[in-house]
């Protein structure tokens, strides 16, 4: 069972950038369930998407919710922003489907702070990273996805280069 609150002393460990990798290793504490599986609602996910993602991620029951408190999905998604800091994570966080869950929150909650805080971290997990060792070329492009309600309630992605 995956509690819905990150009590404060687990989210404080996230400040400790060294921990990160040992934080989400299958091996080790395997985090990223804790963290995705109570934001995560009751949407089907491509094969491509959850494909990669943890088992206890994927294949959900079609009447798995949501957690309704949008600070608790705030809170959430705050600590996916912490783990971003180090390249590794943020490879590991792709290669397990944290954006497609992102994404589908994002089009999900009415909340300006959720919604904020999905198009921040979908800015950086989508973002081209610059090569192993080296920098980001000055000009370098950086893809931006941007979710975008229209007028007659139509999604469209966005993307900015």
């Amino acid at each position: 069972m995956y509690h819905t609150n990150i009590p404060s002393e687990c989210r404080n460990t996230l400040f400790e950038t060294s921990s990160h990798a040992q934080l989400i290793s299958e091996d080790d504490i395997n985090l990223l369930p804790y963290i995705l599986l109570p934001i995560m609602g009751s949407e089907e996910y491509d094969d491509t998407d959850s494909a990669n993602m943890p088992a206890e991620m994927q294949l959900l029951p079609p009447d798995k919710e949501r957690d309704s408190d949008s600070t608790i999905i705030e809170t959430h998604l705050e600590s996916l922003m912490l783990l971003t800091t180090t390249r590794d994570v943020r490879e590991k966080m792709r290669e397990v489907g944290v954006y497609p869950v992102v994404r589908e929150v994002h089009l999900a909650v009415d909340d300006e702070a959720v919604k904020d805080v999905c198009e921040r971290l979908v800015d950086v997990l989508q973002r081209d990273e610059a090569p192993e060792g080296g920098e980001m070329e000055e000009g370098g492009t950086e893809k931006i996805r941007e979710i975008v309600d229209e007028e007659e309630d139509e999604e469209a992605i966005v993307d900015i280069v």
